[in-house]
């Protein structure tokens, strides 16, 4: 008996086994089937319907795909997936829209930097011919992100490709009438820190008809700058603004300092009419972000439901046919396979905006390696269905096949693609599904980073619903009518698609929308156009399966824009129009209109009548920088003023915007130089006609050219040159838009490129020497072409963090320590790098304006293979442990000490002090101390410097009005103004600003040196420019190169390094240390046990204490707070700078300030042939409580007062101790140094100007 139970349990047992595993086979079979995880390539090179009987639907519907190879979709991509790297990886695309208006969807495609990108023309019947290089847009480069959209609202669909590994986006502007895409790169704004882009979404998020860019970034790291560059603003025109801070894009996209974006959707999916954002991103970071009213987007993400792990493509559609937009992503699926990527991702939309995970009921996740996706009704039943490429060069994600999940219309979704005939095994990325041969069905491009790159399967589905496909035609300048909702109505119910503001991942659809259905004959059409006002189209077919072309109302063409500035609306034509130009930014001045069609009453007025054209119009306000347009300048000053704010609107970097004063300011010399004919001793040319350098030879002119000539060929040198420099900037897109500005106001063509001058033509001149200054700048040493990046240089400290106590990690008290800062922004407002790297300390080796060999000292350090240039070489500064350690130790502690003056209520800072020329100023040049040691004896702990001040005002004969006020106050304000100039144009911008100040005075005379007759005022603005460019540059290079030899240690960096060690006045007191800081009764003491500083175990006691400006812990709302000055610890010692900037990213050993503004004041003195200000004096007004930008303040209203050049050059020197930037021994050599380079320079540039004199 226990034999017969024995025996009947392993019979059991067995049975159990055999039954389990055939259910395993069975399960195992239909996953290989309908999941196909692992698939072989079925490709092949002919033309082929896959051995499938297609997939049937209930309603009888056969769908089948047949795979088509001899259709001209020709391009290649001859890469291997393991020569890339994950950027490369993933790059590519197309872009898929109507280009030539022939009707049928036309295709542009990218991928790959050794194959020209591909532009398909569409012969109507689903074949395609490349026409790239016939349009001028075969480019080769790692493009990626291609998108079709009208950015100037001409009517006709305009190009923009993305790329990577640096290189610039492309925009180019169609022009249908001469059949070629016309390269706008320079001037539509839009330059990239990003590495690299992927994908391109067009959107109007803001509703003003104009279409405006979304931009997504794989791998950045934004550690340095949150700035993500996610909007790019239409501001019309062609041309675009980043305004991804300004919307709020930046501040909530980023979860980590790595930006992983791949693809983004524009939707409404609350029902307010605003364009929400759905940003689809790797590793766990998609976003749902919403507008609010075009002016704001804030993240409402619910990461218990946002939760896709890998998302990568989207698809956005509404797939349940209940009124509003879910959401599909792509991502990695491995559970079938033990992994922990759980697949895509379908959000079902509640109608407000708040999404629920469904994927689970869709059965829609098992996606392999997911990528681009379409949501189309590929069987025209009524429901979207989704189709995804997919692949990675990990396991069997190496040839896996696309999906296609069929929409069941019960909430789930069945996966088709390989019953249908889809069984491409590629690196898919990108895919379009359109309708390529107009027989009303959606066919599908995928585009692989692999061989065969472009596969393209027709869609020969059998018994397919009825359709019809709608294309919009706006009547302003959204001519194609993105964003538009379109709703569709039949029997079975209402079916919504918007057009366009969409992408499947670095790729997108045609702007057309097409609606499966099923069998109705008859439908209700509702278009909301979703316009400022909200116009609705309405009409019903009794006719389906065909295209509809559907007009807004008013397409009659009598719809007006007005850019920046009021008047728009629909209009009749002949119709007058009041326009009102808006309010201009501060320092910018309104200038001019220009239209694009129709009559101006005046052109010049701010407001005027504009009478309508019979067709859609455009017109524009434009502003000027600087100064007015009524007011009488010459024309190179007004290009000054460009250049100023080009300067403003880019990186602060002195040295490399000293080198584009020179070059611009030099270029308008040379056009002056070599036109003149009335000018005895004629002047010679800088550049012009030479061939030292570079090769810029000046053929003999003989002729005569008159004062307008020369203006045009100065502006063309100057436009060129400027929009050159600046390609790259940060604010480009408003350097473009004030140098087209200034071009239109000039009525000079932007366009007109012609450099062949042998004819006379100005034009060609002025183009001319611009391309010898950009072929100059790329010989000249400053490493323009690798946007001015270090060759040898490295740091030996490590980098200090501020926001913590003292200075532990440094190595070298006597070399300067990099930052690394949580948010580092520069004086110019830009964010960049939180850890900076020093700024040109190669510098000297640029080519300068008149130093001389004969005062240069060559350099070499261990370890770097680089030669430093350095002229007129100060000698070494003070080392801790060197025989000036004493002068070391003064020197930077005397920092702290002004420290204490920054407080106009307490201690020295609340004394009142003269300011006015009456009291200060007067240093003469036998007052500087020439050693180290020397520098007690002239700067005083009080803050006084040892000028007399003047009796009387030279040009008044009466003395100067004394003016009282706290030296709290002042220095405050000292170190605000003089920091980079009153707007950041760094210290040599802020010196033209003060020479054009200068030059507006009344009392000012135009005499060269002061004697003879008045020059005319483009004689005297060119020949002044080119001495004080001159000057400035071989300042930036001597300092700079100084600076990168010495590498010397910054106040922030020794102040607290020594303090950490202690102190070094008595070794019989507690925490001696020969490195520490000097002791100063009520400057610089110790920290004793009954302090308040002690801290409550007393662990701060013995520590050194400063009494100092408090730093910006103490500023919570720098409108109303005011850090002040007390008693705080050395180790968390500030200089009086922002948190965000604290000091300076380069050496401070010489002051370049010190260095600069000597050296100009030298300069303005022997060109004027008077020490003097016109007038006496010149001034600057600060107002109470309106002028500080980190704290509150001055308490008291102020201004700034200056006899000569000297005093104010003095007063800049200074401001930088009390700015806690310098101490006295890197201020001193500075000046010194700076009168050499001033006389020298100016007497340069009079053997051009007056070479026989």
């Amino acid at each position: 008996m226990p034999t017969v139970i024995a025996d009947r349990q392993r019979l059991k047992v067995i049975l159990w086994a055999t039954l389990v595993f055939s259910i395993v086979l069975v399960c195992l079979l239909w996953v290989l089937w309908s999941e196909e995880i692992v698939a072989t390539d079925t490709s092949s090179t002919q033309d082929h319907t896959s051995e499938t009987t297609g997939y049937t639907t209930l309603h009888g519907t056969e769908i089948r795909f047949t795979r088509v190879s001899n259709n001209g979709l020709a391009r290649s991509f001859p890469h291997s997936p393991e020569t890339l790297n994950d950027k490369q990886f993933y790059a590519g695309g197309v872009a898929s829209g109507d280009i030539d208006h022939d009707g049928d969807v036309d295709l542009y495609v990218v991928g790959g930097n050794t194959v020209s990108n591909a532009l398909y023309l569409n012969n109507g019947n689903g074949t395609f011919v490349d026409a790239a290089e016939e349009y001028g847009v075969d480019l080769l480069h790692w493009g990626t992100g291609p998108a079709f959209g009208d950015i100037d609202g001409d009517g006709d669909l305009d190009l923009i490709v993305a790329a990577l590994e640096h290189e610039p986006m492309h925009v180019f502007e169609n022009d249908t009438e001469t059949e070629v895409f016309i390269d706008i790169t320079d001037q539509a704004g839009i330059t990239l820190l990003s590495e690299a882009s992927a994908s391109t979404t067009f959107a109007d998020y803001n509703q003003d008809g104009w279409i405006d860019i979304f931009l997504t970034h794989w791998g950045e790291n934004r550690g340095f700058s949150h700035n993500t560059e996610s909007v790019w603003r239409n501001e019309g025109d062609g041309l675009f603004r980043n305004v991804s801070d300004t919307v709020g894009i930046s501040g909530n996209l980023l979860e980590t300092n790595i930006e992983y974006t791949f693809t983004s959707n524009l939707f409404d999916i609350d029902g307010d009419i605003d364009k929400d954002l759905l940003i689809v991103a790797d590793f766990g970071t998609s976003q749902v972000l919403k507008n609010f009213g075009g002016t704001n987007f804030h993240r409402v993400t619910d990461r218990e439901i946002i939760k896709d792990q890998a998302g990568m493509g989207a698809a956005v559609g509404d797939y349940d046919n209940d009124g509003d937009f879910d959401w599909f992503v792509t991502s990695i699926y491995n559970t079938n396979v033990g992994g922990d990527y759980f697949g895509n991702r379908l959000y079902q939309n509640d109608g407000n905006g708040v999404f629920s995970d469904i994927t689970d009921q869709a059965h829609i996740a098992s996606g392999a390696w997911g990528w681009g996706a379409c949501a189309k009704d590929f069987d025209q039943d009524g429901f979207l269905d989704i189709f995804h490429v997919n692949g990675w060069r990990a396991g069997y994600y190496l040839q896996t096949s696309s999906r296609m999940f069929r929409n069941e219309a019960d909430g789930s979704f069945r996966q088709i693609a390989r019953a249908i005939g889809i069984e491409d095994t590629g690196q898919g990325r990108g895919v379009a599904c359109f309708d390529a041969d107009r027989d009303g069905d959606i066919d599908i491009l995928v585009v692989n980073v692999s061989e065969p790159h472009l596969v393209f399967y027709r869609n020969d589905s059998v018994g397919l619903g009825n359709y019809l496909t709608l294309k919009l035609r706006g009547a302003g300048v959204n001519t194609y009518g993105v964003g538009a909702i379109v709703t569709v109505t039949t029997e079975f119910g209402s079916q919504i698609r918007q057009l366009g503001g969409s992408n499947n991942f670095i790729s997108h659809n045609p702007l057309e929308v097409h609606f499966g259905l099923g069998t109705a004959t008859r439908a209700d059409i509702r278009v909301d156009w979703y316009d400022t006002e909200n116009t609705i189209t309405e009409f019903s077919v009794i006719e389906v399966n065909k295209v509809i072309t559907v007009n807004q109302p008013g397409f009659s063409g009598l719809r007006l824009s007005v850019r920046f500035g009021d008047g728009d609306g629909r209009y009749d034509a002949g119709e007058m129009v009041a326009i009102e130009a808006e309010e201009p930014e501060e320092g910018y001045y309104f200038s001019h209109w220009t239209i694009s069609g129709g009559t101006l009453t005046d052109r010049y007025a701010s407001t005027t009548m504009f009478e309508m054209p019979s067709s859609v119009a455009t017109v524009t306000a434009h502003y000027l920088p600087g100064v007015s347009p009524t007011e009488n300048v010459s024309v190179a000053r007004r290009w000054n003023e460009v250049l100023l704010a080009a300067i403003r609107n880019d990186y602060a970097r002195p040295t490399v915007h000293a080198r584009n004063l020179f070059h611009v300011s030099a270029a308008q010399y040379d056009a002056w130089s070599g036109m003149v004919r009335y000018v005895d001793p004629t002047p010679k040319p800088w550049l012009l006609g030479s061939t030292d350098v570079i090769s810029c030879p000046l053929e003999d002119l003989n002729m005569s050219f008159t004062e307008a000539d020369i203006e045009v060929a100065l502006s063309y040198a100057s436009f060129r040159l400027i929009r050159h420099r600046f390609s790259r900037s940060p604010g480009l897109s408003q350097i473009v838009k004030d140098s087209n500005a200034l071009m239109s106001f000039l009525e000079l063509d932007t366009e007109d490129r012609d450099s062949n001058y042998t004819d006379g033509s100005p034009t060609a001149l002025g183009n001319y020497i611009a391309s010898c200054y950009i072929a100059y700048g790329q010989a000249d040493y400053s490493n323009e072409f690798d946007d001015y990046k270090n060759k040898s240089y490295f740091p030996v400290n490590p980098a200090l963090e501020p926001d913590l106590p003292g200075n532990p990690n440094i190595v070298d008290l006597n070399r300067w320590q990099p930052l690394a800062l949580e948010n580092f922004i520069d004086q110019a407002g830009n964010d960049a790098d939180a850890e900076p790297e020093f700024l040109s300390p190669e510098w000297g080796s640029v080519l300068p304006f008149a130093l001389s060999p004969d005062d240069m000292t060559v350099f070499s350090r261990e370890g770097e293979d680089y030669e430093y240039q350095v002229y007129y070489d100060p000698d070494t500064p003070p080392k801790i442990d060197g025989e000036l350690s004493d002068e070391y130790k003064w020197s930077h502690s005397f920092v702290a000490v002004w420290s204490s003056h920054l407080d106009p209520t307490v201690g020295r800072g609340a004394d009142l002090i003269d300011i006015s020329p009456n009291g200060m100023g007067n240093i003469t040049v036998d007052r500087y101390p020439l050693t180290f040691p020397e520098h007690r004896n002239f700067f005083a702990d009080d803050g006084l410097d040892p000028g007399t001040g003047y009796a009387v005002n030279p040009s008044t004969g009466a003395p100067y009005e004394p003016q009282e006020v706290p030296l709290g106050d002042y220095t405050r304000v000292l170190a605000e103004f003089w920091a980079d100039g009153p707007d950041s144009e760094t210290p040599p911008g802020h010196w033209f600003v003060i020479l054009n100040t200068v030059n507006e005075h009344p009392d000012s005379t135009r005499k060269l040196r002061g004697v003879g007759n008045d020059r005319t005022e483009l004689e005297w603005d060119v020949i002044s420019y080119f001495v004080l460019g001159g000057t400035m540059h071989d300042a930036a290079i001597t300092a700079w190169g100084i600076k990168g030899w010495y590498d010397y240690i910054r106040p922030i960096s020794s102040i607290r390094a020594m303090a950490d060690r202690g102190q070094s006045t008595d070794m019989l007191q507690p925490s001696y240390h020969e490195h520490g800081i000097p002791l100063k009764p009520g400057y610089i003491e110790l920290v004793d046990e009954d302090d308040a500083l002690a801290g409550e175990g007393g662990e701060h006691v013995g520590k050194i204490k400063l009494f100092a400006w408090r730093g910006p812990d103490y500023i919570e709302d720098p409108t109303t707070d005011v850090a002040g000055v007390g008693w705080i610890l050395a180790e968390n010692w500030w200089p009086y700078q922002r948190p965000t900037f604290v000091t300076p990213p380069f050496a401070g050993y010489v002051s370049g300030h010190s260095t600069y503004s000597r050296a100009a004041a030298e300069a303005l003195t022997a060109l004027t042939g008077s020490a003097y200000f016109p007038g006496g004096m010149s001034d600057f007004a600060v107002e109470q409580d309106n002028f500080l930008v980190f704290e509150r303040g001055p308490s008291v209203s102020l201004t700034l007062q200056w006899a000569t050049y000297q005093d104010a050059s003095d007063q800049c020197s200074l401001s930088r101790i009390w700015g806690g930037i310098h101490p006295p021994i890197d201020d001193i050599p500075g000046r010194l140094i700076g009168i050499k380079i001033g006389q020298n320079a100016f007497e340069h540039a009079m053997s051009f100007v007056e070479p026989d004199g």
